[in-house]
């Protein structure tokens, strides 16, 4: 009887330990299917993390060359045409060619890239209709300036419109938010 009990103990013991070698097998299976990131996350960490900033870097350099047209004492039509046409359109057209050289290798990064590039365009645009606005003797002032308002209205709408779909895309991916997009830096 004594034989017996201590084999059926040997035996639960046993068990036990198959039981929980199982369970600590399956924990650590589920742990390294969590830890482990999709390529999306990938991707998306490369591009958020890694390409991201240097890209910021030359946007906020064209959009300092812009700003400058708005200083008080304004500038003269011909130098305000002159920073257009030789520094800040040329900025903005590296930019969209950097933009346009990012790597992509999944269908969310490519998306986010072309629409970064479509706002790259939109701001190009914006600084071409100056440059239309200073040629067109014929337009009155007061309508030029709307003109040129509105249209840079619309550009910080795209730019807030591509900020929102990186910082969904991330959220979406279990990724942290940047924190290095326009809004964080106060523009909007």
């Amino acid at each position: 009887m004594l034989e017996e009990r201590t084999r059926n103990q040997t035996i639960h013991i046993v068990v036990r330990r198959i039981v929980i070698l199982l369970s600590v097998s399956v924990g650590i299976g589920l742990l390294a299917h969590r830890v482990r990131r999709s390529p999306e996350q990938e991707d998306l960490t490369q591009f958020v993390a890694v390409q991201l900033p240097s890209l910021l870097n030359t946007e906020r350099d064209a959009r300092a060359t812009l700003e400058r047209l708005g200083e008080k004492p304004g500038l003269t039509p011909v130098q305000a045409r002159a920073l257009l046409i030789d520094e800040a359109i040329p900025k903005l057209i590296r930019l969209k060619h950097q933009a346009e050289g990012l790597s992509a290798r999944t269908f969310e990064s490519e998306q986010l890239k072309r629409e970064y590039v479509h706002a790259v365009d939109e701001l190009t645009d914006a600084a071409r209709a100056c440059v239309r606005v200073i040629d067109d003797p014929k337009l009155p002032e007061g309508a030029g300036l709307t003109i040129i308002r509105e249209r840079f209205a619309f550009v910080e709408q795209v730019f807030a419109s591509w900020d929102a779909h990186v910082r969904q895309a991330c959220v979406r991916h279990r990724l942290a938010p940047p924190d290095a997009l326009h809004k964080a830096e106060g523009k909007s």
